[in-house]
């Protein structure tokens, strides 16, 4: 289950970098939609793998949901910041792009390291959207492949 979300992730997250390059503001309303979209993807795994081993309560539910909770008012504060004008939808967009990172990133440290590495890879991808949009693909579908084999090494080491 571990790997399967791990791809599922990556595999969204490399689509966000083609909408960011094809459509700059386009970006910002797909990574809108992610946040909530991943959030059900990271919640889904923490229960998946405690609720076997009965070690899931109501604090662990309570501080995953706050903190994606969190995150969505950011998201909300960012869509303010572009409705008044002072943040243009591409900048919003890396910012978002940003903040799920970081977010991700935490949750592979209270939860699982598989979210660890995609935080990462995501905030290289939105480095690597803010400074080198040109050559975007060049870049990014390597970085995607090599941490999809990284994720399948992993999920085979474990079995």
């Amino acid at each position: 289950m571990r790997l399967m979300i791990g791809l599922i992730m990556l595999g969204l997250s490399f689509v966000g970098l083609i909408v960011s390059d094809i459509r700059q503001n386009g970006a910002w309303n797909y990574w809108r939609v992610m946040v909530p979209l991943f959030a059900v993807l990271c919640l889904f795994l923490s229960w998946y793998l405690r609720h076997k081993q009965r070690l899931i309560s109501p604090t662990t539910i309570w501080h995953e949901l706050v903190q994606w909770f969190g995150l969505a008012l950011s998201v909300y504060l960012i869509s303010v910041f572009v409705k008044i004008g002072l943040m243009g939808r591409f900048e919003a967009g890396l910012v978002v792009l940003t903040l799920l990172s970081l977010n991700i990133f935490i949750t592979g440290i209270y939860v699982e390291a598989t979210f660890f590495i995609i935080g990462i890879v995501l905030g290289l991808f939105a480095l690597a959207a803010a400074v080198m949009a040109e050559y975007l693909y060049t870049i990014m579908l390597p970085i995607t492949i090599g941490v999809a084999i990284l994720l399948i090494w992993i999920a085979r080491k474990r079995l």
